[in-house]
């Protein structure tokens, strides 16, 4: 029963995790950033990289590794997460049309988009800032 279980476990992981990263791909948020930051040759090293990151995540914190990088490292990890996060939200929200969607739906002139821009990017910031310091 506990083999079973193991691989039902196993198996549904797969499932999962291959499904989040194939709608990333789907989606087109990695190679729209590429397209952005023109570096469109790198698109497949970095899907590449997206799926190697979510294996070795994933391993990690199923046989709950702890890795001591020190400060200077736990800096460092904190960055990329937070960049991966940022680019991650405003990709999808970029594809999505969301901002565009909501200000025509409000009334909202568009002289006015990139302050609700900042707003937004400054609110996610300060609440990170606090759920890293409360939790």
């Amino acid at each position: 029963m506990k083999l079973f279980i193991g691989i039902f476990g196993f198996s549904s992981g797969i499932m999962v995790g291959s499904g989040v990263v194939s709608i990333l791909i789907l989606i087109g948020i990695i190679p729209r950033m590429a397209r952005i930051s023109n570096t469109k040759q790198f698109t497949h090293l970095y899907e590449t990289l997206l799926v190697m990151g979510t294996i070795f995540g994933s391993i990690i914190y199923l046989h709950n590794i702890h890795i001591n990088l020190g400060r200077v490292g736990a800096v460092i990890t904190g960055l990329a997460y937070g960049i991966f996060i940022g680019l991650l939200s405003s990709g999808l929200t970029e594809i999505l049309d969301y901002i565009p969607v909501v200000s025509r739906r409000l009334n909202i002139d568009t002289s006015y988009l990139k302050y609700i821009i900042w707003s937004l990017l400054i609110g996610k910031v300060i609440g990170s800032f606090f759920g890293w310091k409360i939790i």
